[in-house]
């Protein structure tokens, strides 16, 4: 269930160019916004391929903060949308969503009556 809900959440970012870093063969630099969750990355930071989440504030953000960042880049899940995913992945004991069904508190019997 959870490849499922990283395959059909990913991020959808906005790509803006940043400097060249300075070198003959040093790669452009990419800021990587998600407009759902509004995390950010920059790419090719240092070396080509390189990957470095970054925060909103400016403040740095811990080791365990960076990794779960960084796993979500590719693939997803998109925070904003995890929390969608889960409520619809919900199960509760009146159904899908808390819906309950359109002939819940009649039998059968009474059903075929009317």
């Amino acid at each position: 269930m959870k490849q499922i809900t990283k395959a059909a959440m990913p991020h959808i970012f906005s790509i803006k160019v940043l400097d060249k870093l300075p070198g003959l063969f040093k790669p452009h630099r990419y800021l990587y916004h998600c407009v759902r969750c509004k995390w950010s990355f920059v790419v090719n930071d240092g070396r080509r391929g390189a990957l470095r989440p970054i925060s909103d504030n400016g403040t740095p953000l811990t080791r365990e903060e960076v990794v779960a960042r960084a796993e979500t880049f590719a693939a997803g899940p998109c925070p904003a949308m995890r929390v969608v995913a889960e409520a619809s992945l919900r199960v509760n004991g009146n159904g899908a969503n808390g819906h309950v069904p359109a002939d819940a508190g009649h039998s059968r019997s009474e059903l075929r009556l009317h």
